[in-house]
């Protein structure tokens, strides 16, 4: 779960509960990788060195009083920081949890003054396996088996609809569905190293002329048939079995991906912070990261011969 909880305020209406069960494919496998490699890319890692310059936040209008809020609000840090590693935190940790799930949902936990301004807010995680909405309502069933083992009471916690942050895998790579059924199928890939019919005969010390290579590359062929819509390499900088330029253009459809993930996850940001509950009339952004117009022009130069395959690569790395 990608935020835990700062001490409880009387404002939160949902409750910390440990579920667990059902079938987690991204947890084993090859669905571990791919979630693993596609979403620490998606953005800048300010331990390294100019990496908040390179790609500063921007607030519009800009505040600095609206930008320590937002920096307080949006961490998940239990100290003071800077709005860039706020926000960049923000989108990493989410975007794990959107590839993981296919959903994140927040409760939003805030202050006022006397006079109704919001002075200070932060967002709560929420675990979808018992939330559930009914009209202009999410309701968190906290069950006796769950209750038992997170020491809370059996109850069941209304949670009006304005206080929930929902982020939803974005419908252009297929939704929470597709994805799903995309980490059950490299979950099911990388079940054997080596399949049981092979393993059976080589305990009876029998040649069944099984070729593991032969073997190897079509686990991989059918995992890059699986993941075309997300361009993962699969963690490779080789070309054993595909072209040099498909690996590329991969590569390509891999930085679109996290692009829009990281499009969808800021956008649904800026109109829950100014929508009717927090209402700031401000928006964040990020400068210089790589957007769709720009890959798509990479792509068609690419496809084109005009842009050697490293240029490209380099103009589209974070």
């Amino acid at each position: 779960m990608p935020y835990y909880s700062r001490n409880r305020n009387d404002n939160q209406l949902s409750v910390r509960a440990g579920y667990s069960g059902g079938k987690l494919y991204h947890y084993n496998g090859d669905g571990n990788n791919f979630v693993q490699n596609i979403y620490t890319g998606i953005m800048p890692f300010t331990h390294m060195v100019g990496q908040r310059e390179k790609y500063p936040v921007k607030v519009e209008p800009a505040s600095p009083q609206k930008e320590r809020l937002l920096a307080s609000g949006i961490s998940n840090r239990s100290y003071p920081t800077f709005l860039a590693d706020a926000l960049y935190d923000f989108v990493r940790t989410t975007s794990h949890s959107l590839f993981m799930y296919g959903v994140t949902l927040f409760e939003v936990v805030y202050e006022k003054d006397t006079a109704g301004n919001i002075t200070s807010f932060h967002f709560e995680y929420l675990d979808e396996k018992y939330l559930f909405r009914f009209f202009g309502n999410y309701y968190q069933i906290i069950p006796w088996w769950v209750a038992q083992k997170s020491h809370v009471r059996v109850q069941i916690a209304k949670i009006p609809i304005e206080k929930i942050l929902r982020i939803d895998f974005p419908k252009e790579l297929g939704g929470k569905r597709r994805l799903q059924k995309m980490l059950k199928r490299l979950w099911e890939l990388s079940k054997e190293i080596i399949p049981k019919f092979q393993m059976d005969a080589m305990g009876q010390n029998s040649n069944i002329g099984f070729n593991f290579e032969d073997y190897k590359r079509g686990r991989y062929l059918e995992a890059a048939s699986t993941t075309s819509r997300f361009g993962w390499n699969q963690g490779q900088t080789s070309t054993n079995y595909i072209t040099e330029y498909y690996w590329f253009l991969r590569y390509i459809r891999e930085v679109k991906a996290q692009t829009i993930v990281r499009d969808t996850i800021i956008s649904r940001l800026n109109d829950f912070l100014n929508g009717s509950l927090l209402n700031l009339g401000t928006r964040v952004s990020i400068e210089n990261l790589p957007t769709l117009a720009k890959i798509e022009e990479q792509e068609k130069l690419m496809k084109e011969g005009n842009m050697k395959f490293i240029d490209v690569y380099n103009n589209l790395k974070i």
